[in-house]
């Protein structure tokens, strides 16, 4: 069976402007079949190319405005660097970004990482750092000056762990790198509730 790439175009507005959410997903062990040259062009976060995307694309008409936390989480990674290399395939050369792990009352861990940030700060513009605690809306961070965030999730969940040698080599002893280890899911079909075993309010 070969690979299928799904695209879709939103038109949103928010208090910052006009907006698009472009979704590229695909999973890391997605690959181009046999018979099809591989898509080698970028994604419009310039992470990855298109064989390769995992994740969402987030774009906004203008730089600076606020990125938001999902859910209320923990700092587990700061990336400073606006050139930060692509050291694998499942990490992607991202530039600045920020990691935050969600822990929900069932035991269920989510990383979410946003990427292609400009600066790294908090709800009240201080520096942000690993560590803090940070509650969902919260800030943290503005979008960057190519005026796109790039999305993802990484559940901890069964068949969702890299088995990749290389990966191993490299991070097995950086904790500020374990959420790496999990491959992403389509963050527009991940249900964030049922995943944490939150009970959904009934009328």
């Amino acid at each position: 069976m070969g690979t299928s790439s799904l695209y879709a175009i939103h038109a949103f507005t928010s208090p910052e402007g006009p907006g698009l959410l472009v979704n590229e997903f695909l999973t890391p062990r997605s690959f181009p079949r046999a018979d099809k040259p591989a898509d080698k062009t970028m994604t419009s976060c310039g992470c990855w190319t298109q064989d390769e995307h995992p994740g969402v694309d987030f774009t906004s008409d203008k730089a600076v405005g606020p990125v938001a936390a999902m859910a209320d989480g923990v700092v587990v990674k700061i990336e400073t660097s606006e050139q930060a290399p692509a050291d694998l395939p499942v990490i992607g050369g991202c530039g600045r970004y920020v990691v935050l792990k969600h822990t929900y009352p069932n035991g269920g861990v989510v990383y979410t990482r946003y990427v292609q940030l400009g600066r790294i700060v908090g709800p009240k513009g201080e520096a942000l750092a690993v560590g803090a605690s940070v509650k969902a809306k919260d800030t943290i961070g503005e979008i960057g000056p190519n005026k796109v965030l790039h999305f993802e999730i990484r559940p901890v969940a069964p068949g969702t762990t890299t088995t990749n040698k290389a990966w191993a080599e490299r991070y097995a002893n950086v904790p500020d790198m374990e959420w790496s280890r999990y491959d992403p899911v389509d963050p527009q079909k991940f249900d964030a509730a049922s995943f944490g075993g939150i009970r959904q309010a009934t009328k």
